[in-house]
């Protein structure tokens, strides 16, 4: 019989994961650098990060008996996008990632199917699975399993598949062969520093969480910063730019499938009259509820603000007058005084005499220039 690692691999291909590496468990070398990461400010709202600290750098204590760590990679190709020109027709940005059915049921599924297969080969085995939502440094253990090199853009990357694949893992009380690291590759490019929007990469392997556009548009509760407001562009959930930019996902790019401009270049008027239930109803299965209606819809608001078209002023004006958010009145005000014009002072003029929440009041004020 083959040994127990090449039959993992093979069961891994079958279920159409591209990559698969083993790393044993031991203590994270990171940790100091997680820890002043942290100590830095630079997890903005993810307080849950610092609750499960002790988890992440070592797996064993959510799972005593775990010894090695088998990271899988699961690939995705960004649909190409049609020549749009996003002011004029006022359509928002969404992250390639979430195109289609949320990764987490996808993966999920898959990683369970794994365990099982596992299981079969061991009886008695354990195994825990992840996609994204529990304790665990999961580029760090793809790293140690030889599955990419970490870049500097801070996904993990892979000479042939860039950095356009989904990261899971299996915490296994098996002792698996570990893999050998992947050399970095990314040598003396900083394409990613130099054009990410808001400066969020630092050099080190640096994220500031607290400028990233993904970050602000998926994570971050309330209002958005002032000052990175125009600088979010017409990107509506997630971002590209730093993955985009990546020498390593040229080619990738070039292989891309048909376009598909409404689910990843939305009409950003319908998007800004959702209601709740027809926000769950469009984006049920999708990544995109992540952002929850309000934020979603806040995000919009901006990216209507940052088009600078007049014909955004109408949509605006009425999320100003109606709608349920404070925080997406609020938003909706700081896009119509980004505008500007006639129709938008008159709709400001109009919100400041109905508006009873002290922050949109605030907001509409400061767009009116007062």
């Amino acid at each position: 019989m083959p040994p127990l690692e090449q039959v993992i691999r093979a069961t891994a291909r079958r279920l159409g994961f591209a990559h698969c590496g083993f790393a044993r468990i031991e203590p994270s070398p990171h940790a100091a650098f997680v820890r002043q990461w942290l100590a830095d400010g630079n997890a903005a709202g993810m307080a849950y990060i610092e609750r499960g600290l002790a988890k992440r750098l070592d797996p064993c204590v959510v799972m005593p008996a775990a010894r090695s760590v088998i990271s899988v990679g699961y690939r995705y190709l960004p649909p190409p996008l049609p020549p749009v020109d996003w002011q004029r027709e006022l359509r928002g940005r969404i992250a390639a990632y979430a195109f289609g059915t949320d990764y987490h049921l996808i993966i999920e599924a898959k990683l369970r199917e794994l365990a099982a297969a596992l299981l079969d080969l061991r009886p008695g085995a354990m195994a825990r699975h992840y996609v994204d939502t529990g304790p665990v440094l999961e580029r760090e253990w793809a790293a140690a399993g030889g599955v990419g090199w970490f870049g500097k853009n801070t996904n993990i990357l892979h000479t042939e598949d860039g950095s356009y694949f989904f990261l899971g893992e299996l915490l296994t009380d098996l002792d698996l062969e570990p893999d050998a690291p992947v050399p970095d590759h990314c040598g003396t490019c900083t394409r990613c520093l130099d054009l990410c929007p808001t400066a969020a990469l630092k050099p080190g392997y640096g994220l500031d969480a607290r400028l990233c556009i993904s970050y602000l548009t998926i994570e971050h509760r309330g209002a958005i910063p002032l000052a990175l407001r125009s600088q979010l562009g017409n990107w509506i959930f997630g971002c590209d730019v730093c993955q985009e930019v990546c020498p390593w996902n040229e080619k990738l790019v070039r292989r891309r499938g048909a376009p598909d401009a409404d689910a990843l270049l939305p009409f950003l008027p319908d998007l800004l009259s959702l209601t709740a239930d027809a926000f769950q109803r469009r984006f049920r299965g999708s990544a995109i509820r992540r952002a929850k209606r309000d934020g979603l819809v806040r995000n919009v608001a901006v990216a209507l603000g940052n088009s600078g078209n007049p014909a955004a002023v109408a949509p605006l004006a009425s999320a100003l007058h109606s709608d349920p958010s404070p925080v997406v009145r609020g938003h909706a005000a700081w896009a119509l005084g980004a505008i500007g014009g006639r129709a938008a002072a008159a709709a400001l003029d109009v919100g400041r005499r109905i508006e009873a929440d002290a922050s949109v009041c605030a907001e509409i004020e400061a767009a009116l220039g007062g």
